[in-house]
């Protein structure tokens, strides 16, 4: 099955790798943003807790903007 995707990808050229690439990593974020959600919910109660939910949050918008800016080729 992969190798259907790999080898459509490579006939796609330069495009379809980039749509493979955003494909795979899309499932790791959505599962690393799930994941987080609990600690974005309690740490903000916490002494000290809203820096560290500001960071998860920076952390979480850098990694997006990496994937996306993948997909779309710059």
């Amino acid at each position: 099955m992969i190798s259907l995707w790999v080898s459509r990808a490579v006939q796609l050229g330069d495009a379809g790798c980039r749509v493979l690439v955003v494909a795979f990593l899309v499932l790791p974020l959505v599962l690393v943003t799930v994941a987080s959600l609990p600690a974005l919910l309690v740490l903000p109660l916490l002494k000290g807790g809203a820096t560290r939910a500001q960071r998860i949050v920076g952390q979480l918008v850098s990694w997006t903007d990496v994937l996306a800016s993948r997909g779309v080729g710059r």
